[in-house]
């Protein structure tokens, strides 16, 4: 068997690892690239003798990975990967926050009406605002007046107002 039918399969094995990074092939690709690797890694020491094969196996060590690498770092600027990578972020002074125990602790013992059937969760409605809320187990029928009696974390439990 030819010195570059290892080359070859090695060469074969590391592009398909590279195109595995931008082909959505559940890792098809990549298994077959692994498979190439290894069957060229393999056909050295079989065809060609120990110093053949440890020198195609030290390539393929050293290859892999800086294959992989440059894939990674090519990726986010290919069309696939501005697809798939979010460039944006998301900050406070756009309009984002983070989960803030403070924003539901100012609802207790606050008064709205369900816009929803609790049952026993569902949405309520205090002031302009919307908010998801759950009952003590109890069903509330949409248009009830409830009241807040306990909030946890962002857990907001209501009770139905008694007229």
């Amino acid at each position: 068997m030819p010195v570059w039918t290892s080359f070859a399969l090695m060469g074969a094995g590391l592009a398909a690892f590279f195109i595995e990074m931008f082909v959505p092939a559940g890792g098809l690709i990549g298994i077959g690239g692994g498979a190439s690797i290894i069957a060229a890694v393999v056909l050295a020491y079989v065809h060609h003798g120990t110093a053949f094969g440890t020198l195609v196996l030290v390539l393929a060590v050293i290859s892999t990975p800086l294959i992989v690498a440059l894939g990674l770092k090519v990726f986010p600027r290919t069309f696939i990967g501005k697809r798939f990578i979010l460039k944006e972020t998301q900050e406070h002074h756009t309009g984002y926050t983070t989960y803030s125990s403070d924003k539901y602790a100012n609802l207790l013992h606050a008064e709205g009406v369900a816009i929803t059937d609790l049952r026993p969760s569902g949405m309520i409605k205090i002031g302009e605002e919307r908010y998801s809320v759950v009952t003590g187990g109890e069903y509330i029928e949409k248009g009830t007046k409830v009241k807040v009696v306990k909030t946890e974390g962002s857990r907001v439990v209501v009770r139905r107002i008694q007229a």
